[in-house]
């Protein structure tokens, strides 16, 4: 096992969660290549990139105090949606999630890029925040199942249904990529087939990466940001519609 690339991809992963989160994009084809397999791969990677978020959480703090709020509405859905979607990798077939894989990602990432028309209509229409608990949930639920491209839809979630700049959104979106992982990656620790020594590397590759990416995403104004996450999020779901 090649612990070099992973830690190469590692970094270049953190970094990308931080501004787009998108980064299982990079590790995920990489650990299969490595010679794990899909379920390992997928849980390895559910674990390891858990560090870096939580690291650029750390670095949005000034972000986040604004957003206390939101944070408190969609914390606990993506608690348990995580919960979920990491018990329904045992119980489903793995063809179930991956065939709606490319359509949520595109779907997520098409919101992103027409956001501020569909916010303004869907804000004019008094929308209820229980939509955007109920959608955080399902979101959620996918990220513990399989969470490659989970920020994109997170951030199209937000976009959509939640008050604040661009770069607040991509702070909580963040926290929630950072829960989506981790509670089931808590899950995995104890009843998956995890590769320890891949999920280490990754996990502190990602921890040093993930600041980092916050810093950057701070430095894009909230149109070419949003731009980046929106297109990210297509060429994610060209490549699984194509594997």
């Amino acid at each position: 096992m090649n612990l070099l690339a992973v830690a190469a991809m590692g970094l270049a992963a953190g970094v990308v969660n931080g501004i787009a989160g998108a980064g299982a994009l990079l590790t995920f084809p990489v650990m299969v290549g490595l010679g794990l397999s899909p379920l390992q791969a997928n849980v390895s990677n559910s674990i390891g990139v858990v560090p870096g978020n939580i690291a650029a959480a750390v670095s949005f703090r000034r972000e986040l105090r604004t957003r206390r709020t939101l944070l408190r509405l969609v914390f606990l859905p993506a608690a348990a949606g995580s919960l979920v979607g990491g018990a329904l990798l045992f119980v489903l077939p793995e063809r179930v999630f991956t065939l709606i894989v490319p359509v949520l990602l595109g779907v997520g990432a098409t919101l992103v890029l027409l956001q501020p028309v569909v916010s303004r209509t869907l804000r004019s229409r008094s929308v209820h925040n229980g939509l955007l608990a109920w959608c955080t949930f399902a979101a959620a639920a996918y990220g513990g199942y399989f969470g490659v491209g989970v920020g994109v839809i997170f951030f199209a979630l937000l976009g959509l249904f939640a008050e604040g700049t661009t770069h607040e959104l991509n702070a909580v979106k963040t926290v929630l990529q950072a829960l989506a992982n981790g509670v089931a990656g808590l899950l995995f620790s104890f009843i998956a087939p995890v590769n320890w020594p891949v999920t280490i590397v990754l996990g502190l590759s990602t921890a040093v990466a993930g600041p980092v990416g916050a810093a950057l995403s701070r430095r894009i104004p909230a149109a070419p940001l949003r731009y980046a996450i929106g297109t990210l999020g297509l060429a994610a779901a060209v490549k699984f519609a194509l594997t």
